[in-house]
């Protein structure tokens, strides 16, 4: 089931990068994969998804970063099935993160541009 629909709205770039990502599903902590992650939000693959409109804490795990970074986020769209999982959107980010998404996303752009 997928419940995102209707015209792309991304205000940031969005790049693919596989980057593990801590969150909560009731009283289980579980350690997933993005997908793909911008300034502005990621899709963290998982079969484990939370309703639409739930705020996540998500704790990133960035290689050459010493502590994880974590975000609250919230959850605007799911899927299920063969390629589950949910786009989360961030809410509150502290300027070290934000400061380490933005290197990340630019340094990831770049090399998109000149292979």
């Amino acid at each position: 089931m997928k419940t995102h629909k209707g015209r792309e709205r991304r205000r940031h770039p969005r790049v693919k990068l596989r980057i593990e990502v801590s969150y909560q599903k009731m009283d289980s902590s579980l350690q997933r994969f993005t997908e793909n992650i911008s300034e502005g939000g990621c899709f963290i693959e998982t079969d484990e998804v939370l309703p639409p409109r739930t705020e996540v804490p998500l704790e990133f795990s960035f290689p050459n970063h010493p502590e994880p970074l974590v975000i609250i986020g919230e959850v605007v769209w799911v899927v299920e099935g063969t390629h589950s999982g949910m786009g989360i959107q961030y809410k509150k980010i502290p300027p070290d993160a934000q400061r380490v998404l933005r290197e990340v996303v630019q340094s990831r752009v770049n090399q998109e541009k000149n292979p």
